[in-house]
Order: C-alpha cells, then structure tokens, then sequence
C-alpha cells in the first residue's frame, strides 16, 4: 500500500521538504504561528457544533443559545471553548505579529508573507465582530448596533457598507442572517484561503530564523518534521488544556434578550474593540470621523504596507530606534486605551440617576394651591363643639 501511494503521490518529495533543517536559534516565539493555526482548526470545529443547534433568527437566537448551554450534551463546554478560543486568537495573532516586527522578519524577500499575515488579522477581528452579534442578548444588540453605526461615518462608501451590513434600515432579523452567514461562510472560506498562501509563502522561503543568524546557521539548525512539529503539538495541547480549564471554569456570559427599545443600555464591545471605543470618546463632533474612519484606516494601511516602508537592513527591534519607538507606542496606545475602556464607568439609566437627596430637598413652598388644600384637609385639628364640651366635663372631674 505505501508503495502504491508513493508511486503515485509525491510522499517522498514533501517528506524530505518538511525534514529540511530550520535555522538555529529558534525558540518558542516561532511556535505562533502554530497556535494560531490551531486555534483557526478549533474555532471551526467548535463552532460547526454549535451550529448543529443554533437558528440565526431574532426569535429563537436566545434561546438557541440557552439551550445550546443547557440541554445539549457537552454544549456549554463547547461554547466556552469557542468563545475564549476566539479571544486568545485574537491575543496569539496579534503576538506573533509583533515577533515579526521583534525579528524584521518582515524584511526582503518576505513582503508578501507579512501582507497576508496583516489580512489574517483582519480577517480574525472580523470573526470577533460579526460573531458577538449571534447570541442576540442586550450586549450583542447593541455592540453591534453602534459598531455598524461607526462604519457609516466613513465618507463615501461608508453609508452603503451599513446598509449592507444592516440588511435593512436598522439592526434586525436581516441584520442577524447576514451576520451568520459572514462567521460561518464566507470568513472561513477567506482565512482557509489566506492561510494556505500564508502557509505557502513561509515553506518557500523558509523560515527568517533570528536577525544574528549566519547564513550558514539559516540550515544547521533542527528539522521541521519531527522535532519542531512535536514542540508545535506539545504547545497546541498545553493551550487547549488552558482554554479547557476557561471553558470549565469561566462561564460564558449572556445577558438579558436583546430589547431594540432599551435606549437606556450601555453598549460595550468585546474587549479586543474597546480601544477603539475608548479612542471615539477624544473626538467628538467634527472631529468625530478622526477617531472612527482615519486613525484606524491609517493605522492598518501602515501596518500592512510596513515591509515596503521599512526598508532599513535587518536587526532585532532594539537595533532600529525609528521602528522600535513607532512600535512601542503603538502597542502602549492599544494596551492603555484597551484598560482605559475596560475600566471606564457604566453610563446609568434615567431612574438611577435622580439622586435620592434631589428628593428630600422639595419643600413645601414648591406645591401648588392644590396641594397645599389637600394638606389642610388632611391636617384639620379645629374641634366640634361636642368634643369642647366633653374637654370641659373632663377637666372639671380631675380638679
């Protein structure tokens, strides 16, 4: 049988390319991208479960989703694992990004490899957004309703693309559809894509190995297959053991259904969007397209055109001063804007925020005539005759 195989596929060429030998100095920095696979691998799996139970329409979403939690065998397990899963994506994608950037790994010949990375990224934010829309609770509603709002304010185009999203004048039954179908169609479909060139691009030109690596040190080091794939699969099993443990111990949370008439509700995104949020609230009226159009078009034009921007020769990060300051403000920003946002007070609702002492303090000069008739009514101590003249008789007896 393995001679019929070999005869007809090409085993022996790709086993001996995947034994071909790394640079050395490897470490576990260049496991990422691993994790990362991995994770893309788990979120498909687990989400492909959950849409065994799951129906994308306003009226049974919720309820899916309690069942799925409740009823199904292993299901709250299973949610768990997708949803922290997609948080540590969002983590494991960003960090090998910046080891990237740590390394210059970014550099000639490998432009490419990097572009498609950056388009991973996005490709995995747009998992975070369109699927915290599917639970259909209060946060899902209206995370979802200002986020689609944010993207109208781009110029041009920025109309059309929420009417898209939309599906429709407001956030709705359309809206939920088209959302289902973008995390379950057509962004696996696109991340599968992207990473198989992703995963091309790596393999033909090898891996970057360390800025201080020899050239003849680029081929001396441990081969890919077995011993970094077993590294690689010892690290995928630790990982899974942590989001394990999430997914057991860290229930999911699910808020109230989602009311389209609640005004009063505080929308917050997930966490990997709060620096964004934060970021909207320093620019206000006709600087508002600033916070949501230009810095991050910007932002992620730059990141994605670095290779092209940064042509300086190849060293670790501390060796570029230009690239470590941008870089290290950059991530300061994120991180700083990310707590500032996750710490930022709710906004109270209109019957929590009429103090109780504002109450206390009417008084009685503030009533109208009719109030002050009611009072006197009620408070009418003027006595009968009768009750005089038995005050009297009583007052005589105790004399």
């Amino acid at each position: 049988m393995k001679q019929f195989l070999n005869d007809r596929l090409p085993f022996d060429g790709v086993m001996a390319h995947l034994r071909k030998p790394l640079p050395k100095h490897i470490n576990l920095l260049f496991s990422l991208g691993s994790l990362a696979m991995f994770l893309l691998l788990l979120q498909a799996a687990t989400g492909a479960f959950l849409a065994l139970s799951y129906t994308p329409s306003p009226d049974h979403a919720y309820n899916a989703v309690k069942y799925i939690s409740a009823e199904v065998p292993f299901g709250k397990f299973v949610r768990g694992l997708h949803h922290w899963g997609a948080s540590a994506m969002v983590v494991i994608v960003f960090l090998h990004l910046l080891r990237v950037v740590l390394y210059g790994s970014y550099k000639a010949p490998r432009e490419l490899t990097w572009v498609f990375g950056v388009l991973l990224l996005l490709v995995t934010l747009g998992f975070g957004f369109t699927g915290y829309l599917l639970p259909w609770d209060e946060k899902a509603y209206w995370a979802t309703k200002v986020g689609v709002e944010i993207s109208g304010k781009a110029p041009i185009l920025g109309e059309w693309v929420a009417k898209i999203l939309r599906g429709g004048a407001e956030v709705g039954a359309v809206t939920l559809s088209r959302f289902y179908a973008l995390h379950t169609i057509w962004l696996p479909w696109m991340a599968f894509a992207l990473v198989g060139i992703h995963l091309f691009l790596v393999r033909y030109y090898g891996s970057s190995g360390t800025p201080n690596n020899t050239a003849e040190e680029m081929h001396s080091g441990k081969p890919f297959f077995p011993d970094q794939v077993f590294e690689d699969v010892v690290g995928m099993l630790i990982f899974f053991v942590v989001l394990a443990c999430a997914a057991l111990f860290a229930p999911v949370p699910l808020e109230d259904v989602a009311d389209p008439t609640n005004a009063d509700y505080d929308p917050r995104p997930e966490w990997y969007f709060l620096f964004l949020f934060q970021l909207l609230k320093y620019f206000q009226g006709p600087f508002e397209i600033l916070g949501t159009f230009v810095i991050p078009t910007v932002g992620m034009l730059l990141l994605l055109f670095l290779p092209f921007l940064d042509r300086s020769e190849r060293k670790v990060l501390w060796k570029r001063p230009i690239a470590m300051t941008v870089t290290s403000v950059c991530v300061i920003a994120i991180v700083g804007l990310t707590i500032l946002g996750a710490t930022a007070p709710k906004l109270e609702t209109q019957e929590e925020t009429q103090p109780a002492d504002e109450v206390q303090q009417v008084t009685p000069t503030d009533t109208g005539p009719e109030d002050t008739d009611e009072e006197e009514d009620v408070f009418d101590f003027q006595l009968t005759e009768e009750e005089i003249e038995s005050a009297k008789e009583v007052g005589e007896e105790a004399q």
